[in-house]
């Protein structure tokens, strides 16, 4: 429900379902990972997300896509090198997606390690990474994001 909710950008019902959710199952994967990523993508209660995906990544610590998140979360607070941390993780955990590598690469990027940033951007494409912006990050050796 959470999810619906969320596609339908009506977050007031979609966080409170997945606040019920957790209620229910305080280590439900599912829940603590798009929630967690959700908040980060809004910017909004960023230290809840971490709290959430700091407790999926103690439950699946080898699980590339709950490290992205994870990541993604310490990345909207800031915390560029623990980010790269976990996205590194993430990375060598075999066959990464083209968003982890542009995550990882837009980390990169903020911790002015623009070449090795590059290379992840590209990375990501080669993966089939399709965000709207990793072209013109590429391109122009930029970082670029959603507003």
């Amino acid at each position: 429900l959470g999810d619906a909710y969320n596609a339908l950008k009506q977050y007031p019902k979609s966080d409170r379902a997945y606040e019920d959710a957790l209620r229910l199952d305080p280590d439900n994967l599912f829940v603590l990972n798009n929630y967690s990523y959700f908040l980060s993508l809004r910017g909004e209660n960023l230290n809840r997300a971490r709290d959430l995906s700091t407790r999926l990544v103690e439950l699946e610590p080898d699980n590339s896509t709950y490290l992205d998140t994870h990541a993604w979360v310490l990345y909207q607070l800031g915390e560029y090198q623990s980010a790269a941390n976990y996205l590194k993780r993430a990375v060598n955990q075999g066959s990464p997606s083209g968003t982890i590598l542009e995550h990882y690469g837009d980390v990169l990027y903020r911790l002015n390690r623009v070449d090795e940033a590059l290379k992840q951007w590209e990375r990501a494409l080669e993966e089939g990474g399709h965000s709207e912006l990793l072209n013109q990050k590429i391109s122009d050796r930029q970082l670029y994001e959603n507003q």
